[in-house]
Order: C-alpha cells, then structure tokens, then sequence
C-alpha cells in the first residue's frame, strides 16, 4: 500500500527498540476497550457514521487492541512502531531530546495524517484509525511515558500481592485485573459523573498536553515506590488514578474523534 510504503524506511528502525521493550502493551485488553467504551458513548452520531462506513461497525471496543495484536505479524513494519514516549521526570515532552527514529506522538500525528489525507486509501485510513483509537489510551497510561533506562518499568521488578511482577505491568494490567470487572464493567466504574470542570479538561485534543499531563503521574508513582511490595495499600492508592485515566482517555478520544473526522465526508470513506 502507498502510505505503508511511504513511511516504511522510518518504522523499520523502530524494530530493535520496539522488540526489546515488548511488554508495553498499554492497559491491557480490558483497559484498552474500557477507554474505547467510554468513548463509544459520547461521540456523535455524525462521527458514528463515518467509522461505521470506513470500519464497517461504529463499535470502538471492536478496535481498541488491533495496534497491540498486529505485533503478531513481523513482518508488516507497524507490528514495531513504538507505542511510548521515553523522556525524564523532569521535563516536558517539548524539552526531552527526541527519539530520532520517533515516538507515539510522532506516529500518532503520521495516523492522524493517513486518516485526513484525501489520497491515503480506504484500507490505509483504516488501519490510522485503529492505531488511533489505541494510541489515545496509550497516552494516557503513566509508564508509556517513561524512562529508557528502566524501558517504561520493565526492569523494575516489584511485588503485587507477593507475585513477582513489574511496574509497567503493574499499570498495565495487574492493577486492572486486581478490580476483577469486564471492560464494559470497567468503563461503567471509570465513567463517573464528571463535573463541569472535569469535562472541561476532558476537552483537550491535543497529544503532546497529554502526555505532559500523563508524565506528571509518572513522576508521583516513581515518588511512592517504597519497598516495591505491594498489595492492597497500594491497590487503594493508585485504583483512582487507573479509573481518572481510563475516563479522561475515553472522553478525550471521543472529542478526537469527533474533531478529525468532521471535515471527512462519508463517500470518501466507503
């Protein structure tokens, strides 16, 4: 496909530093379709329509994992894009040094720009479509938006209820599956009734705010490591902030959506 090809030089070398940190599979199954539910109820009817005549159902959930699954297929240069921002605790997106070979924020606006482009094919816009879904909630988890050293809390080993584990998988599923609830469960948990203030922050399209507002989380987890043996103190601290950041990444994907898809017109996407 012409897109693919277009861009294939520069996911090619994203495959060493994609392989090597591997577990970074943001939220897991259940988180990734807990954001895509929320979002599912509050996008517009209009943005419905429009995914429904691209993907052939307008049900989120349906996509939420395809960016993590197509890592199956090794050969096909998006299994190895990368779905983190590597930076310090004491800086912004805009100060860190960039990754030369990119970052989610640097795919994300690529798929973002397949999606828009009136010449990118209806399979290309796609395939945009799903990474974006996906990477809205990548944004939004605090160890996707890491250290390199650690590769986003992969080497550091902790305990959850005296199993070993590690921090990134801790946020990515351990937490999660510790609530015991299906995504549609998760996303009813997680979705509170907002206040006027907080939809006013859920309103914030733009990647780069949130991943700077995600890195703010980061640097509190990394503040209250402890004795990394953790259990239901730990559960009870840190559950609210997996529940605020699920919330926030659906509703923010809905604006998303409704914003990039506006100015596309249905038959351009049958």
């Amino acid at each position: 496909m012409k897109k693919y090809q277009k861009i294939k030089g520069l996911l090619l070398a994203f495959i060493i530093a994609a392989t090597f940190n591997f577990e970074a599979l943001a939220w897991g199954n259940t988180g990734h379709r807990a954001v895509a539910e929320i979002a599912n109820q509050h996008i517009s009817k209009s943005t419905q329509k429009k995914i429904a005549a691209l993907l052939g159902d307008a049900y989120l959930p349906l996509y939420a994992n395809y960016a993590d699954n197509v890592r199956s297929e090794h050969d096909n240069p998006l299994a190895h894009v990368p779905h983190y921002v590597n930076m310090p605790l004491d800086q912004t997106y805009e100060q860190a040094e960039k990754n030369e070979d990119g970052d989610l924020v640097t795919v994300f606006n690529d798929m973002v720009n397949t999606l828009k482009d009136e010449n990118s094919s209806k399979e290309d816009k796609a395939v945009a479509l799903k990474f974006i879904i996906h990477f809205v909630a990548d944004a939004h988890q605090p160890m996707h938006v890491g250290l390199a050293e650690d590769l986003g809390g992969n080497r550091v080993d902790v305990k959850w209820f005296y199993e070993d584990t590690n921090l990134h998988r801790l946020w990515d599923s351990d937490i999660i599956n510790s609530i015991n609830l299906s995504y549609t469960e998760l996303a009813r948990f997680a979705d509170t009734p907002a206040t006027a203030e907080d939809v006013k922050g859920f309103e914030t399209i733009s990647v780069v705010d949130w991943i700077n507002e995600t890195h703010t989380y980061t640097k509190l987890i990394y503040d209250n490591l402890g004795d990394r043996n953790y259990s239901y103190e730990y559960l009870y601290q840190f559950s609210p902030l997996v529940l605020q950041q699920i919330q926030k990444a659906g509703y923010r994907l809905a604006n998303f959506l409704d914003d990039v898809m506006k100015d596309l017109k249905i038959k351009d996407l049958q």
